[in-house]
């Protein structure tokens, strides 16, 4: 889950100022995480607490009322009585990555992955988003070729996963959808030689840029075994303390990363 919050932050910058580019600095003053990482962080903390994710998510609105999230779901979590919404927007697979590790089979990945999906995003196109997402994790985390995924993705979610970076650059835009949203943002990922080409293919595409690197950067994370230190550095200090908490606490339990490998700053990130 570091490597969705590290595509996010990077990406943060150039959602609404889109860069054809893979060349572009990784971090500056205003890169931040958005609404990507506290749904994601909200999903690790749930969880972590075994807590109700519907209650989570809305518990973590109220602390970052202001992280960029949709209209839809503004009015959502303002309402402690509101069901899902049909929802085919990507945020369903934004944020599932913690289910991708936290579960030891790729049958429980996916019901869990449908399940934290469906709290909001109940529409078929939302729960894929969220299932694909989170299948092509797991697979990646558990030694699964790049072949393997793409033609389980291709098999088993219908997403056409032929075309490359090049073809899909120059048309591309701004699309909030899982189906115009999910299968490039894979592509970036298949495409890639390590975790940071990932996430500059994909923010290199334009469109959504932060959830197009927050969802790259969960696979690459899970295939290349972790997020580059330089980076996770600095994904770590751009994050306030419950959050940072939270997120190396998910790390630690459940992705293989250990406390001093994520202290390697020297900066307390232990004494909140």
């Amino acid at each position: 889950m570091l490597g969705a919050i590290a595509g996010d932050i990077i990406g943060s910058v150039y959602e609404f100022n889109n860069i054809k580019t893979t060349e572009f600095p990784l971090f500056g003053g205003e890169s931040d995480f958005t609404d990507d990482s506290v749904l994601t962080i909200a999903l690790a903390d749930s969880i972590l607490t075994g807590g109700n994710y519907s209650d989570m998510m809305r518990k973590y609105y109220n602390r970052y009322p202001d992280a960029g999230y949709g209209g839809s779901f503004h009015e959502w979590a303002l309402c402690s009585t509101t069901g899902p919404y049909g929802s085919w927007g990507n945020g369903a697979a934004m944020r599932i990555s913690p289910a991708a590790w936290a579960y030891d089979s790729l049958d429980k990945v996916i019901s869990q992955a449908e399940m934290y999906a469906a709290v909001t995003h109940n529409h078929p196109d939302g729960i894929k988003g969220g299932v694909a997402t989170a299948a092509a994790i797991y697979l990646a985390r558990t030694g699964s070729s790049k072949q393997q995924i793409k033609e389980y993705i291709e098999k088993t979610h219908e997403y056409d996963l032929s075309r490359t970076c090049n073809e899909i650059r120059p048309n591309y835009y701004i699309d909030e959808s899982c189906q115009g949203t999910v299968p490039e943002a894979i592509i970036a990922f298949l495409e890639s030689t390590d975790f940071e080409h990932a996430v500059r293919l994909a923010v290199s595409l334009g469109g959504d840029s932060d959830t197009l690197a927050c969802i790259t950067g969960s696979i690459a994370e899970a295939f290349y075994g972790s997020v580059p230190v330089h980076i996770f550095k600095e994904v770590l200090s751009r994050l306030d303390a419950p959050l940072r908490r939270t997120t190396v606490n998910f790390c630690v339990t459940h992705c293989g990363y250990s406390k001093t490998a994520l202290d390697v700053s020297k900066r307390a990130w232990w004494k909140f």
